[in-house]
């Protein structure tokens, strides 16, 4: 995240909070970012072959149905020349904004999809562990074979089986015959 991103981040959450639309400014902020971080999209806005009037109209088309704020800052930047500051406003904006709710991002990995009840236990026990609530995203990653590796923060808790056996790989590999 640049410094730039975190300004305008922190200026759109001022604006955001005054018009109670947070999460709707959000959502908005990922449905741009997950767009723009289509394979060819990004070197597209940043070309220095398009004209002023032709990246205004992508951009237009980016932003159609958005929240007001979410265009309107689109706009700035693109008319102080730093469109590359979208690429990175969402991610600090939701940074900032899980910080003004007292929350913390963290990952789980599964080797399989997780059922509804056992997704709201692990929310529960990050919560326990962290002492606060804890937005979670949950991956699938098959090589983990079984088991789950949970990431607060910075902290890694590692239950899946792949580690297991590693470890035991790594005990067997050092034990004398």
């Amino acid at each position: 995240m640049t410094l730039l991103a975190k300004r305008y981040a922190s200026a759109l959450l001022l604006a955001a909070r005054a018009a109670s639309a947070e999460d709707a400014i959000a959502s908005d902020l990922a449905a741009v970012h997950a767009a723009v971080r289509v394979p060819g999209v990004r070197p597209m806005i940043a070309s220095p072959d398009l004209t002023e009037q032709e990246r205004e109209r992508v951009l237009a088309k980016l932003t159609a149905g958005r929240h007001t704020l979410v265009q309107n800052l689109v706009k700035v930047l693109q008319h102080r020349h730093r469109i590359d500051v979208l690429f990175d406003i969402q991610p600090a904006f939701r940074a900032l904004l899980m910080a003004q709710r007292g929350e913390l991002e963290g990952i789980v990995e599964t080797a399989r999809p997780l059922a509804a009840e056992d997704e709201s236990r692990l929310r529960e026990v990050a919560g326990k562990i962290a002492g606060r609530k804890v937005a979670l995203t949950v991956q699938v990653r098959p090589e983990l074979v079984g088991g789950v590796r949970l990431r607060i923060g910075n902290v890694l808790y590692d239950g899946s089986l792949q580690s297991a056996l590693t470890q035991l790989e790594k005990k067997l590999l050092q034990a004398t015959l």
